[in-house]
């Protein structure tokens, strides 16, 4: 049968269609006006659905998208309208209206995620009119179930509360809690994501759905340019599909804005945050306070066909850190711990920091959705974000140590390296023995700043005729980049200093210097330098093209259930270009820093009192009356570093899409196969400079242009099995590639022979990151607002670009043999598998009494091994881990929500991994991290003179967590940085 009735103009809506299937089914419908909508899930389920016009009329419903039953289809279609829905038969449903009572049989209403039932007050959230409406990070939680169980692969789903209401103040952090998921600090802020133990450069990010630019010389996005009041939700996708972006190995995710018409009203929303950081208290060139402010706007126009949704974020915070370093080690080729044992290793000097500043950022967005009938509609989004830090840094500086230098009262560890055992110096007093290339003591002022302007926008059109969905897409996005770090360095004058370092596991070490730092006739301006290695001041620009064509069509033939094919091309170009300046004085030049410059010293405070006291100095002015206008340029090292890469992508697929059943069991599916071109083109220079035997030194540079190419198919299949309502098991094959970081396929190379050559370089040639995968997910979700799902995933890397040192030979300037050097470039090496395990578990506690029934945890672990590793010969152990594979990574949320009230607590931990930071010049391991961070709202009940009222109180880093890395051993101490405490509080306005 397939017809619609219509019984009287007050009668009811009586739609009926082809007969329903008890497997999932793909639906596509907009939020509309409850009676079109009805009739549309009606059509797409084949299913009955009888509703009273007096309960449907003037109602609003929500946007269904997805592969769901007709149950979950219809509540979330129904969700938070007034409207319930009761089952009446095998294919029938009843739409009934809100009343301010329930007879049992009304109760009964099927939810997206429970196939059971819901009484009225069970529920723990607010009743209004009778119905249930749960609100706050509850029903953001039910959301991310709700998706998570309705998606046609393995994915995670992140949710806002509302408008501009993410969990965490940082996009990066909200997704942290993620299962799999896990985020540096950087400032005390995520900044970047790894998924599933693999770093950065194995994510891509999207917005919208496409492709996105980064200021980064990699590919990698800094979440932090995307303020969480803008981004409505995100997407964690584990296992690909054939219409999916390709890119991304670890995993994908897909940030989301708000689309106007899915919202059934006009809103404005408002909201304005203090900010505090304690340790800016204590750190110079900062203020503690600062703010976030927010204003959203969604409205819908003429009869809710145009909608439109404008935002603007702003942030000001304090930068606040307090650091030491102690650098890597190297062997002094003596015995200075005094166990009779030479070739000790020791650090090449260690430094201590105070750094502060501001972190500002603003964003917008603008959105634009049209939707005349619904057979056609188009959405044109614009986003921009500027991000802008200003920082200085006060501390000092002791390089030198291993030669040159009068050492005693050594202390250390002994490690068994294999199988041989080495000491390492942990503490030590130094003199300098009058040589040249000795201990050198520094005082530093240091600025960086960076500014980030970010562009992206899109329009995107989707056309439905007779049983098809075309859709057709074009991005654009764009940034530039300003970069600049300038140290200026004080050197001691008429004295030689001594110093010692003691390292401490975990805290902050002793480091003490006889000379005073702080007195500018004794420690005088030396140089400055805006250097290479240490960032320099480079631009950068970034521009990207983004283009599709994809098309659907509805089958229900058997288990075919759906054709998909499509097209995509980008165009990709990306330029990096270095600048440097130096300045120097001759040593007998050097005079007492004029006091119109000085600062008040700085005095390391708390954890770090025992430090010693500093020079603080008007870095620019500083600099300007001494060496003259700042102003760096790019020399001919400076054009071997820089470099502009051109790439395009060509990419097709087809996908089919699975309904069935398999010896009784209902599945759902999809089979696909992606292909993609990918085509680069790279420009640098080669640059040559040899030292001749009068000392003098040829230099050469040589423009070069290399062109790559590669073609990847990316076959997959995606099954989910449904034994019951509640049970599903979901199994995953697939190929994926991530593509090599932009600055990694620079054509740049440099061979300097001042002695022995040593080269360094980029690798045009690259080939992508490649792995074939599986996963596997049992996921039960026992009631509507819990969950237990456990996944395994195996991934086999075919290859993982490396840094890698090959022997070189180059002729001898002055004749005779050749001379034998190094070369260091990334390179495609062998690769390895990465296997796992992720377990989540949510869960409501409505079944305890009132008021405890608000309380509810939310739990998830993930264990992650690797045999892929990394040689790093500087490293106390050689060889090490992936960089970034964290094995455990956990986190736990203790939440209450009742009554307009909320509060929460969580706690997330990462064990060790490995990374590179460029103060250590070399991969080490950060230490285990366990952050805690609280938050507390208050809502005003509805009606009430509040009503739209909400209070915001926010913790991060309760535990004043220190950042912690070392080499190899955690008594071999690197980085002991501290980021202080940050709190939030603030109001926000909805009306």
């Amino acid at each position: 049968m397939n017809r619609q009735l219509l019984l009287g103009t007050g009668a009811v809506i009586l739609v009926a269609s082809q007969p329903a299937a008890a497997q999932a089914k793909q639906f596509e419908i907009p939020a509309q006006a409850a009676e079109t909508a009805i009739a549309a899930l009606a059509r797409q389920a084949g299913i009955q659905i009888i509703a009273a016009r007096s309960f449907s009329r003037g109602k609003r419903t929500n946007a269904v998208r997805g592969v769901m039953t007709a149950d979950a289809a219809l509540s979330r279609l129904l969700e938070g309208t007034g409207l319930r829905a009761q089952r009446n038969g095998p294919q029938t449903y009843v739409v009934l209206g809100a009343s301010p009572y329930k007879p049992a049989a009304l109760t009964q209403v099927t939810d997206a995620t429970d196939s059971g039932t819901a009484q009225a007050g069970t529920d723990g959230g607010e009743e209004t009119g009778g119905d249930i409406v749960v609100t706050g990070i509850r029903q953001s939680l039910r959301t991310s179930i709700n998706q998570k169980r309705n998606a046609d692969r393995v994915q995670e789903v992140l949710a806002a509360e509302d408008i501009g209401k993410l969990p965490e103040a940082s996009i990066a952090e909200s997704l942290a809690r993620l299962p799999g998921l896990a985020t540096n600090r950087d400032r005390g802020n995520g900044t970047q994501i790894s998924i599933r133990g693999l770093g950065p450069n194995l994510v891509n990010t999207l917005l919208n759905g496409r492709e996105i630019v980064s200021a980064e010389a990699s590919r990698n996005v800094r979440y932090e340019q995307y303020p969480a009041e803008l981004i409505n939700g995100a997407s964690v996708f584990k296992s690909p599909t054939a219409a999916q972006v390709e890119g991304a190995i670890a995993g994908q995710v897909d940030l989301r804005t708000l689309k106007p018409l899915d919202y059934k009203d006009t809103r404005v929303v408002l909201n304005a945050r203090a900010i505090y950081s304690d340790l800016a208290e204590d750190v110079q060139d900062t203020n503690p306070w600062g703010y976030i402010a927010s204003a959203s706007l969604v409205t819908q126009l003429f009869d809710d066909t145009l909608g439109l949704a404008v935002g603007y974020s702003g942030r000001r915070q304090s930068v606040a850190t307090v650091r030491t370093n102690i650098f890597r080690y190297t062997n002094s080729f003596a015995d200075l711990t005094g166990n009779g044992q030479s070739n000790d290793n020791i650090p090449f000097g260690f430094e201590g920091l105070a750094r502060g500043g501001d972190d500002i950022r603003h964003g917008a967005l603008a959105a634009l959705q049209w939707r005349p009938s619904d057979r056609f509609e188009l959405n044109g989004d614009v986003f921009y974000s500027h991000v802008k830090f200003e920082e200085t840094q006060r501390g000092f500086r002791v390089e030198n140590l291993p030669f040159g230098n009068t050492l005693s009262g050594g202390s250390g560890v002994t490690l068994d390296t294999s199988g041989s055992s080495q000491d390492y110096v942990t503490g030590i007093t130094t003199t300098n023995a009058n040589t040249s290339f000795g201990q050198v003591v520094r005082g530093v002022n240091e600025s960086f700043f960076f500014k980030d302007d970010l562009y992206a926008g899109g329009l995107n059109a989707t056309w439905r005729p007779g049983g098809w969905t075309i859709t057709g897409d074009l991005g654009y996005s764009t940034t530039h980049r300003d970069q600049q770090f300038l140290t200026l360095r004080t050197e001691p004058f008429g004295v030689i200093p001594t110093t010692s370092f003691t390292s401490r596991r975990n805290s902050v070490p002793q480091m003490r210097v006889s000379a005073d730092l702080s007195d500018p006739s004794v420690f005088r301006v030396a140089d400055f330098q805006i250097p290479s290695n240490g960032g320099g001041a480079p631009r950068i620009n970034d521009s990207l093209w983004t283009g599709s064509v994809d098309a659907d069509r509805k089958i229900a033939r058997g288990p075919l259930a759906g054709l998909r094919f499509g097209a995509r091309y980008t165009d990709r170009s990306k330029d990096y270009t270095q600048r440097t300046q130096f300045g120097f004085i001759d040593p007998a030049a050097r005079a007492a820093t004029p006091s119109a410059l000085l600062n008040r010293p700085y005095a390391f405070s708390g954890a770090f009192a025992g430090l010693p006291t500093v020079q603080s100095i008007d870095i620019n002015a500083a600099v300007e009356r001494l060496f003259g206008p700042i102003a760096p340029t790019t020399s001919d090292d400076d054009r071997r570093s820089s470099w502009k890469v051109a790439e395009k992508t060509y990419a097709g697929y087809q996908q089919l899409d699975l309904d069935g059943s398999l010896f009784g069991l209902p599945f759902t599916g999809n089979l696909g196969l992606r292909v993609i071109r990918t085509e680069t083109l790279s420009k640098s220079v080669d640059l040559r400079q040899t030292q001749q035997p009068d000392g003098s030194v040829v230099s050469t540079v040589t423009p070069i242009a290399v062109a790559n190419a590669f073609t990847d198919w990316l076959p997959n299949l995606n099954l989910t099995f449904r034994p019951s309502d509640k049970l599903q098991l979901r199994f995953g094959a697939s190929e994926a590639i991530s593509r090599p970081p932009l600055d990694d396929l620079s054509a740049g190379v440099g061979l300097f022979t001042f002695g022995a050559p040593a080269a360094f370089g980029g690798n045009p040639l690259l080939e992508p990151f490649r792995a074939k995968q599986l996963d596997a997910t049992v996921e039960w979700y026992f009631d509507r607002d819990s969950a237990l799902t456990i996944s395994g995933f195996y991934k086999d890397l075919s290859t993982f670009i490396v840094q890698q040192v090959t022997p070189i030979t180059v002729a001898n300037p002055a004749g005779g043999p050749d001379l034998e050097g190094t070369f260091r470039q990334p390179v495609n090496g062998s690769g390895g598998t990465i296997k796992g395990v992720e377990v989540l578990f949510q869960k409501a506690l409505t079944f305890l009494p009132a008021p405890f029934d608000g309380l509810g945890v939310y739990l998830n672990y993930s264990y992650t091994d690797s045999n892929i590793s990394v040689r790093e010969d500087d490293n106390a152990i050689g060889a090490i881990q992936l960089p970034g594979l964290s094995k455990h990574v956990g986190n736990a949320t203790l939440y209450y929500s009742k009554a307009g009230f909320e509060a929460r607590i969580a706690f997330r931990y990462r064990s060790s991994y490995a990374t590179e930071l460029g103060d250590t010049d070399r991969i080490l391991f950060t230490a285990p991290e366990s952050v805690m961070d609280f938050q507390t709202s208050y809502e005003f009940a509805k009606g009430s003179r509040l009503d739209g009222v909400r209070l915001l109180l926010q913790a991060n880093n309760l535990t004043d967590e220190p950042f912690e890395t070392y080499y190899g051993d955690r008594r071999l101490q690197g980085r002991h940085e501290r980021f202080g405490r940050r709190f939030l509080f603030g109001i926000g306005y909805q009306f």
